[in-house]
């Protein structure tokens, strides 16, 4: 763990710079430690924004309650929601959509071998089904190891998933899907080269740029014309603080995340 956190809080941008067309990050950014989950949550995987200002729903990863938590940026837990339904095999993120609905991403496959990925679609105690599987995989489990995902977000009607690439790659995927309940199979539609792997996704609420976590960087695209795609790289922002798992924009520049030691941090780009 020592050593992790070390490669983590020495890592930069400059093979993103250099490969992938990232800016350094012009804006002035500040990171600030805001607060901490309780032990309940005690393996924190994804950020949605909840309905009322300033809070936030949160998950706990493979293996714990089928449970959403709402919490504050000091990690106090006001509500707990059950989705009916629904079995946390490995919940990786969240995303919601304008209507409301909630949506858990039940789709990590560290050991690439899963035949059974769900989005589960969750709303006023009733839930649905959307599963899928990467259509250009053969091996179970697979032979190249680019077959996990733990980030993704909701944007017009569809939903926008990101790969985990666990290979010298470094290739992070994009997929698409309907918002609806079925069953498809996905291709990937575009890759870039992120030296970190990605663990989580959101879009601004403007609509006008997305962010990818990594374990010591955060990702920022442009999105142009509505359509979600690397086409225009942004910004490289080095966050380090330890393994980050889940992000949430506060608003249409500033974002709060956390990582697996349940520390809860606010990233201010002014």
């Amino acid at each position: 763990m020592f050593l992790f956190s070390l490669k983590i809080a020495t890592c930069n941008c400059h093979s993103e710079i250099q490969k992938s067309g990232f800016q350094k990050a012009k804006n002035s950014y500040k990171i600030t430690k805001t607060g901490r989950m309780p032990t309940c949550i005690n393996e924190n995987s994804g950020l949605a924004k909840a309905w009322q200002d300033d809070y936030y729903w949160t998950i706990n990863d493979s293996g714990g309650n089928a449970e959403l938590y709402m919490i504050n940026p000091k990690g106090r837990v006001f509500d707990t929601l059950l989705v009916n339904d629904s079995k946390n095999i490995d919940w990786e993120d969240l995303a919601k959509d304008d209507n409301g609905h909630i949506y858990v991403g039940d789709f990590g496959n560290n050991n690439q071998n899963r035949k059974d990925l769900t989005i589960y679609k969750f709303r006023n105690g009733k839930t649905e089904k959307i599963t899928f599987h990467y259509a250009d995989q053969d091996h179970f489990p697979a032979k190249d190891k680019v077959f996990d995902c733990e980030a993704f977000f909701w944007y017009g009607g569809r939903l926008y998933l990101f790969s985990k690439d666990w290979s010298r790659k470094h290739l992070t995927h994009l997929y698409s899907l309907p918002d609806k309940a079925g069953d498809y199979a996905l291709l990937p539609e575009q890759n870039i080269f992120l030296k970190s792997p990605v663990t989580s996704a959101d879009v601004s609420p403007n609509g006008k740029e997305f962010a990818l976590l990594s374990y010591g960087k955060i990702y920022i695209f442009e999105i142009s014309d509505g359509k979600i795609n690397f086409s225009k790289p942004k910004s490289c922002v080095k966050v380090g603080r330890n393994q980050m798992e889940a992000i949430a924009y506060v608003n249409d520049t500033d974002l709060l995340m956390t990582n697996e030691q349940r520390k809860i941090y606010r990233v201010n780009r002014r």
